[in-house]
């Protein structure tokens, strides 16, 4: 019982500066609930999926940064998201990008798919992406180089292995890249596209 009031209270807090969306996935009943922030020098808006449990409770399933920029007007760093929602599943779609002098912030996309399974829950069955972690040649020290210059040495071989696991972690996908990574970018752009037509739509 007191569980469920501090989820209550919680979930108050939030509908008083967020947008709330009742979604159904499968036979089973979602909310999404959307919060803006502005901290330090962090501003965006943030997605949380939460599942609706037969008692009215709500269980956290995943989420999704919708909007990020931080950074002062000469060095940011962004990003933005998006999220498709089906009968089967959810698609998330997440987009990193540098504005003014950034250079050591990452340039790059992801995608991810996320299943509904019989017990109601979401597993991710597919997560691509391609990351950049810092400017073109502002990163010699890892094996980012060898996206542009394919590694001949084992030595440099190792070296872009290494970077590949490093993201891979960081970033929780599968790294692709040459003409997939550009395949990928290409859908992520087209995923936010959409997305700004149907928040005009809505106006």
């Amino acid at each position: 019982m007191r569980l469920l009031l501090i989820i209550t209270f919680l979930i108050s807090q939030m509908v008083a500066s967020s947008s709330v969306e009742d979604v159904t996935i499968g036979k089973f009943d979602f909310v999404i609930l959307k919060k803006s922030y502005n901290i330090y020098d962090s501003k965006g808006e943030v997605m949380k999926l939460y599942r609706e449990e037969s008692n009215r409770d709500l269980t956290f399933v995943l989420r999704l940064t919708v909007k990020d920029i931080t950074g002062n007007c000469s060095s940011k760093s962004l990003q933005d998201g998006a999220y498709t929602i089906d009968n089967k599943g959810v698609t998330l779609y997440s987009f990193w990008d540098r504005g003014g002098k950034a250079y050591s912030e990452p340039y790059g996309a992801r995608v991810q798919r996320y299943e509904i399974q019989s017990d109601a829950s979401l597993k991710l069955v597919s997560s691509k992406l391609y990351i950049e972690s810092a400017r073109k040649k502002h990163d010699n020290d890892s094996g980012m180089m060898y996206l542009f210059n394919p590694p001949t040495t084992d030595s440099e071989k190792e070296k872009l292995k290494a970077y590949i696991n490093e993201v891979e972690h960081l970033y929780h996908g599968s790294f692709v890249y040459g003409e997939e990574a550009k395949i990928l970018i290409k859908r992520v752009k087209k995923a936010l596209q959409e997305k700004r037509k149907a928040l005009w739509r809505s106006r």
